[in-house]
C-alpha cells in the first residue's frame, strides 16, 4: 500500500550560544512550516535553561567564551509538498543591567534537505532603532527595538527595510531522517552522494 504523505524526522540539539558580551542567557526556539505540513511526533516549541559562560574554560578570552545548553530536539513531520519546508527559529534572551529579560538576538535556520547529521553555526542578529533619537529614546528609556513576531523573521516581505545589527552565533547539531520522499518525485542524496 503506498502511503499518501512523506516524512521528516529530525532530532538533534543546541549546543550552545556566543555572545561575547553577553552572560545568563537562555533560547527561545519553535519550528514554522507550510500549509501542506503537519507534526506527527514531538514538541514544535520549547525554552532552553539559563546558562552562565564558561569564561573559565575559554583562558579568559571573553571572544571564545560560550554557553551550553545541549537543549534536545525531536521531531516528525509528514506532508505532501516540499513547498513551506520547516525553519527553526530561534530568539535569545538575557537580562539587561536592571535585571529584565531583553533580546540578545534572533535567528533562523532551515532544516537540511538532506538527511544525515549537521552541525550548523546560525548567526544571530538584533533590529536596529529606525531613527537616531529612536535609538537613543529606546536606550533611555531600556526597551530595545524587537519584532512582535518573531516568525517575521523566516518571511521575506517587509526585510527589505529593517536594518539588523550582527550579535552572536547559536551552534545547532540537527540529524535529518527523509522517508518515502522518492515517490512524490523529490531527489534525495545522502551526504556521501549516494
Amino acid at each position: 500500500m503506498a502511503t499518501s504523505f512523506f516524512s521528516v524526522l529530525i532530532n538533534g540539539q543546541i549546543e550552545s550560544g556566543h555572545f561575547a558580551s553577553y552572560d545568563n542567557i537562555y533560547l527561545k526556539f519553535s519550528f514554522v512550516h507550510g500549509p501542506d505540513w503537519a507534526v506527527v511526533a514531538g514538541v514544535e516549541e520549547g525554552i532552553t535553561q539559563q546558562s552562565l559562560s564558561n569564561l573559565f574554560f575559554s583562558r579568559g578570552d571573553p571572544r571564545k567564551a560560550g554557553c551550553v545548553w545541549n537543549f534536545p530536539i525531536d521531531l516528525a513531520f509528514k506532508s505532501t509538498n516540499a513547498y513551506g519546508w520547516p525553519q527553526m527559529l530561534m530568539t535569545v534572551y538575557g537580562p539587561d543591567l536592571l535585571g529584565r529579560d531583553v533580546v540578545r538576538g534572533y535567528g533562523v535556520v532551515r532544516v537540511p534537505r538532506v538527511p544525515g547529521i549537521h552541525t550548523l553555526e546560525v548567526p544571530m542578529f538584533v533590529p536596529l532603532a529606525s531613527t537616531t533619537l529612536n535609538g537613543f529614546l529606546s536606550w533611555a528609556s531600556g526597551r530595545l527595538p524587537e519584532f512582535r513576531d518573531v516568525r517575521f523573521i523566516a518571511g521575506n516581505e517587509g526585510r527589505e527595510v529593517t536594518t539588523v545589527r550582527s550579535q552572536g552565533i547559536v551552534k545547532v547539531t540537527l540529524n535529518v531522517g527523509t522517508k518515502d520522499m522518492e515517490r512524490f518525485g523529490y531527489v534525495v542524496r545522502s551526504l556521501t552522494g549516494k
